[in-house]
């Protein structure tokens, strides 16, 4: 058959449809007539000498508007090598000119290949349901699909709806996905979350419903993941101004009847950290609302009558701390006024009441009621209306002591101001300020400093001179940011002293407190980039017997609370005090060692894996089957570096030491991988990597419990990091004096030469007395020292 070209119209404008010659002259007619029902598309053309022809494609359904509307009219007929001739389409026939339906567009499954998870798709529409058909559901029977999408945000870091796929560092050889939510499909997706609001709007009629405030705690994770995809995409720019806005109405809502207040704080935080993808004016409006979230100033108008704090110190501050007062302050010993209570501590012959030398306005008083003090009964002052602030001054014990302080049941009465002064830094903020999260809180944040002198009685105390400089500012009803200032002039001098916001006990007013420190729904997650607030919390008891065997909590990650969510955010913090105690961490990125860089991350499975995972050169793996997750974060604009710190769901009810060596480890070797930690001997080898991550747990082991305690889990850990069996007590003696005197409790290059010798020395101490072990930790296997993956365990659906 020739190839011919049929033309519709005039020069450049001209359609052109390819075609074959079937028949010409006195025979094309019939042959036309006889290709009615055929495939494909037929023509006849007439004039001078008549043709039929076929297409060689099937024409665009435009193409077959183009062609019905031509019949009757004149085309042209292009023979190749000749000069075109003028024909009339004189009818048109084929199967190929029905009409088909366009292809439709496919309901993506935003959760494809992750094992267990709810079902999620985003429809062509841009709407969420729960199956690929539809419907988008709009009612109060959305809550399964919302809370599924709000889950699938918050396991997302750096990515929004501008990436529905992002690339896994993990796996480079999984094809780029390209999906997005187009603007116009995020304008339907924003109206079905307001008809979602709606349904569970507070003063509705499912207001009151534990269903509404879960479904209304969803949506606003979707309409953050909106406004901050307006950073990545300025097409988003109107949806994400339309999702700000109803934010703040939501904001308004929870404030009314049936509102709940911990969602109405948790909209705040996300506005303020979505604040760069605000407008100017919706920036202002959410920094008022969240300077409304804390206190400048304590409640001075709401006060009355003297200013009565305890002093609960640990027996060996307690009778230094009292002189102190007394000889350097010039306080004074007054007999207990009437309706003192009755201190909790069973020894001793009651408070030692000492009068301030200075008054407040109005003439009130300061009076401080000193006892002898241990973590089991220090908070007992919190739950007597008789005082107004308490001062808790001991060693910390690497945080042992906050988590048993942490486990004595005791509720806040009245307005409490709280000064935590010992060594443990500002992780003991996260225990302290889920016991009471309502109290203006003082935490340290790098170790506080004493002296002592003859017979180790405390002759001076950082603590004590700060806490006077407290005290001083509330009797000039100052705000919390000038009593911040009076705390840095009484401080002593500190390292950390460099750092611009550096000062020894964080107030209220602090941005640290204000940016990371504050965890609403006490879920292990802090609130700096927790996307959703779970209502559906589920306490998860911690248990050392079965801490290394995975089990399925009954609960999503975003669900776990109870103990498992505080032993987590003490492992995260307890990270703050190792980088700051080791100088194998001191090449992180923009001092991240001394600027608190981690946080708990809240809780992940193998259904809802952490998303946007930086990898670094390191091996490969399933991230959901990996004990402990941290991911590092730099600032695109600088080199400020942060650290969430996750943890898998089937290990929540491992004991929180275990918690602390497991995440340890793995930040430990996600910082060697992405070339944080100095690629420098002694941690340019595995070797010497291995030996430092070996010191670093024995280090976190330094804590007074059993030893048969103490050694199981460093058993546990060793066999979960598959390191060879080695005396814990040959690692700690490597950990030295020396060491200490520097500053050094988790890890030193002295330790690790002294463990594994040095290039011109090999073997040290480790070789001498395992020699099977140190050939070992010297093995080119990837796998030693790093956790071994999880085995599959059935995910419990969980809503």
């Amino acid at each position: 058959m020739k190839e011919i070209e049929i033309r519709i119209g005039r020069g450049a404008e001209a359609t052109r449809f390819a075609a074959v010659l079937v028949k010409s002259g006195s025979t094309a007619t019939r042959s036309f007539e006889r290709a009615r029902s055929g495939p494909g598309v037929q023509i006849h053309l007439t004039g001078e000498r008549n043709y039929h022809v076929a297409l060689v494609a099937e024409p665009s359904a435009a193409d077959k508007a183009l062609l019905r509307s031509s019949v009757g009219h004149k085309v042209l007929l292009d023979f190749p090598g000749r000069r075109a001739v003028r024909q009339r389409l004189a009818g048109l026939s084929g199967q190929g000119l029905r009409d088909r339906p366009e292809p439709q567009a496919a309901a993506l499954d935003l959760t494809a290949g992750i094992h267990g998870v709810a079902p999620l798709f985003l429809l062509p529409s841009g709407e969420l349901a729960g199956d690929p058909a539809g419907p988008a559901p709009k009612d109060m029977s959305a809550l399964p699909v919302f809370v599924a999408a709000a889950r699938w945000i918050s396991s997302r870091r750096t990515s929004s709806f501008e990436c529905l796929f992002p690339p896994s560092a993990f796996f480079p050889d999984e094809p780029l996905r390209t999906e997005r939510l187009t603007p116009a499909q995020a304008g339907a997706l924003l109206q079905q979350v307001e008809a979602v609001l709606t349904a569970a709007a507070p003063g509705g009629p499912h207001g009151a419903v534990d269903d509404a405030v879960q479904l209304r705690s969803a949506a606003l994770t979707v309409l953050s993941h909106v406004v901050a995809t307006a950073l990545k995409d300025p097409g988003f720019r109107a949806a994400a101004d339309a999702a700000a806005e109803r934010i703040f109405r939501l904001v308004d809502d929870e404030t009314g009847p049936g509102g709940r207040s911990e969602l109405r704080a948790h909209a705040i935080s996300l506005l303020s950290l979505r604040g760069p993808a605000l407008r100017p004016q919706q920036q202002a409006r959410a920094q008022a609302l969240l300077r409304s979230l804390s206190r400048r100033a304590p409640p001075y108008p709401a006060l009355t009558g003297p200013w009565r704090f305890a002093l609960a110190s640990a027996p060996e501050f307690f009778p230094g701390e009292v002189e102190l007062l007394q000889t350097k302050y010039g306080f004074t010993k007054i007999a207990a006024p009437e309706g003192t209570p009755r201190p909790p501590n069973l020894w001793g012959d009651g408070y030692v009441v000492l009068l301030a030398p200075f008054v407040g306005k109005g003439g009130r008083e300061f009076v401080v009621f000193a006892r002898s003090a241990s973590p089991r009964d220090e908070n007992f002052e919190m739950s007597q209306e008789f005082f107004t602030g308490l001062l808790v001054s001991r060693h910390a014990n690497l945080g042992a002591s906050d988590m048993r302080a942490s486990a004595i049941q005791t509720q806040q009465v009245g307005y409490k101001l709280m000064m935590n002064c010992q060594c443990a830094g500002l992780t003991t903020r996260f225990a302290i300020a889920r016991m009471f999260p309502d109290a203006d809180i003082f935490s340290s944040w790098d170790s506080t400093y004493f002296r002592t002198g003859e017979g180790d009685k405390v002759v001076a105390s950082e603590g004590i001179d700060c806490f006077v400089a407290i005290l001083r500012g509330l009797a000039e009803e100052e705000d919390f940011a000038a009593i911040d200032q009076r705390i840095r002039k009484a401080q002593w001098h500190h390292r950390q002293s460099r750092t611009p916001d550096f000062v020894q006990f964080i107030g209220p007013a602090h941005p640290l407190v204000v940016a990371r420190y504050q965890d609403i729904n006490r879920d292990g997650k802090a609130d700096y980039y927790d996307g959703f607030l779970d209502f559906r919390l589920v306490e998860i008891a911690e248990s050392l017997k079965d801490s290394a065997v995975p089990r399925d909590p009954g609960a999503s990650p975003s669900q776990i609370s109870g103990e498992a969510a505080r032993g987590l955010g003490w492992a995260a913090g307890s990270l703050n005090r190792v980088t700051q105690y080791s100088e194998l961490w001191d090449s992180l990125p923009g001092q991240a060692e001394i600027l608190y860089a981690f946080r708990a991350g809240g809780f992940f499975s193998g259904a809802e894996p952490p998303r946007d995972v930086p990898a670094g050169k390191g091996p490969r793996g399933e991230l959901g089957r990996l004990p402990a997750v941290v991911r590092y974060v730099r600032d695109p604009a600088g080199d400020a570096l942060t650290a969430d710190v996750l943890f898998h769901s089937h290990l929540s009810h491992s004991a929180q030491e275990l918690k602390r060596l497991l995440v340890a480890a793995e930040a430990w070797w996600r910082a060697i991988d992405l070339g944080y930690l100095a690629d420098a001997p002694p941690l340019d080898t595995p070797l010497g990597q291995r030996a430092g991550l070996l010191l670093l747990l024995a280090g976190l082991l330094e804590f007074p419990a059993d030893q048969n305690f103490v050694d199981g889990l460093w058993e546990m850990a060793l066999d979960m990091l598959q390191l060879p069996r080695l005396s814990r007590s040959l690692i700690r003696r490597c950990n030295s004096d020396e060491d200490h005197d520097n500053g050094n409790y988790y890890g030193s290059v002295r330790g690790i030469r002294e463990l594994i010798g040095t290039a011109e020395a090999r073997g040290g101490t480790l070789k001498q007395a395992n020699p099977e072990a140190y050939e070992e930790l010297a093995s080119v296997d990837p796998a030693i020292g790093r956790a071994r993956p999880l085995g599959e365990v059935a995910q419990a659906p969980g809503v």
